[in-house]
């Protein structure tokens, strides 16, 4: 049986739990929530509902034999770092795909990634490492979604579109088909990307252009 600890007992590290805890390996006793690791040991105080322990910080925790992880961080930056972190130490992560979701049996989603219910990955996609892929997310065929990125609810990808490695597509945003968002790139909620959008870039807008302060 594998025990499972999840990063981040914040608000994502929570809707995580709430995921995981309903899933088949959990139900069919594959698999058990030991605990969550977070530096902040009073993170659950004054919130309602009953959790798993938080047990240590990610830096102090010693690998068990049986242990699984999932780094539940929002910001891409802390997901790499931990996942990074823990890696090093031998870890080994979970993948997280809602039985909700449709997933063509030709697309490859990397270790420790998260895809949520409703979400539609269609033909030969390509999904990395540690990425989320929020509800009703629908990512057309031959994409590629690269390490760390973060789709928001309902985010579209068009087919042969690429996501660069820790961007962000916020919610109701798109990419037409063929067109590539390089690394670090920040999508705004509701922008339209019909060209190629360089490393590092904040867009927004329909059509998607850079923000400017």
């Amino acid at each position: 049986m594998k025990n499972l600890l999840i990063v981040g007992a914040r608000g994502w590290g929570r809707e995580v739990y709430a995921s995981i805890s309903k899933s088949k390996e959990i139900i069919d006793g594959e698999m058990v929530i030991k605990g969550f690791l977070d530096s902040k040991s009073d993170a659950f105080e004054g919130l309602r509902g009953t959790f798993p322990p938080i047990i240590s910080s990610p830096e102090n925790y010693e690998l068990k034999e049986d242990d699984i992880f999932f780094v539940a961080l929002g910001d891409s930056k802390w997901r790499k770092h931990y996942a990074e972190l823990l890696k090093n130490k031998g870890a080994k992560f979970y993948t997280y795909i809602a039985d909700e979701s449709f997933i063509n049996e030709t697309s490859m989603i990397g270790e420790g990634s998260y895809v949520a219910r409703w979400c539609a990955i269609s033909d030969n996609v390509t999904i990395g490492e540690h990425v989320i892929v929020h509800p009703y997310t629908n990512i057309g065929h031959d994409a590629v979604v690269k390490d760390y990125a973060s789709l928001l609810t309902n985010v579209f990808i068009g087919g042969a579109a690429e996501v660069g490695e820790s961007a962000q597509m916020s919610p109701k945003s798109m990419i037409i088909p063929h067109k590539k968002i390089g690394n670090n790139v920040m999508v705004g909620a509701g922008s339209v990307v019909i060209r190629n959008i360089k490393d590092g870039l904040s867009v927004h807008g329909n059509p998607a252009v850079k923000l400017k302060f």
